[in-house]
């Protein structure tokens, strides 16, 4: 099954080959921060390669696989769309029950209170994968080898240090989630 996800993944990724590159450098950061913290690789592998899975889809296509519940507690935050998308897609097509690899999908946005070490590893991998370029990565890669916590810490409170970056609508949620780190 890893092998036909992953050939979808490519074929509906092979003209945009810039948001390819970057899945399969989530792919590359996830298995080996897997490595490093003991989690299941294949796990990371599965959430990595579609956690984007329909991040260029329309938001009608997107939604159209959700529930009323999610779509509703995510309309001030559409980008969230696509997470939950994708991971709705990986159960319903590709027979994927494992939860702890959905909920991966679901919240690689900016997490979520109470995440698993795989879902930390998910976020952290899209965030950090060599393909991305602003001022704080270098430190959060860095980062990232000696503490999930605290690199989600550190991401998170930058997100709402600074409203250009566009998540101050879900501002209190982060908070909370910042907050459930470590507890």
């Amino acid at each position: 099954m890893i092998d036909k996800i992953t050939e979808d993944v490519r074929l509906k990724y092979k003209d945009n080959p810039k948001r390819y590159e970057h899945i399969l450098g989530v792919v590359k950061t996830a298995v080996s921060l897997s490595l490093r913290y003991g989690v299941d690789s294949n796990k990371a592998y599965i959430a990595a390669i579609f956690h984007d899975y329909t991040k260029y889809d329309d938001i009608n296509s997107q939604t159209s696989v959700l529930d009323i519940n999610e779509i509703k507690a995510y309309e001030d935050v559409p980008v969230m769309y696509h997470a939950l998308s994708a991971a709705a897609i990986l159960k319903n097509t590709y027979n994927i029950e494992d939860e702890t690899i959905l909920n991966a999908i679901k919240y690689h946005v900016y997490g979520r209170v109470g995440m698993t070490t795989l879902d930390k590893i998910i976020l952290i991998a899209d965030k950090i994968e060599p393909t991305r370029d602003y001022p704080l990565v270098d430190d959060l890669r860095k980062l990232s080898l000696e503490s999930l916590d605290e690199t989600i810490k550190v991401y998170l409170n930058d997100l709402v240090t600074n409203p250009e970056l566009g998540y101050i609508t879900n501002k209190k949620n982060i908070l909370e989630i910042i907050k459930s780190i470590g507890e």
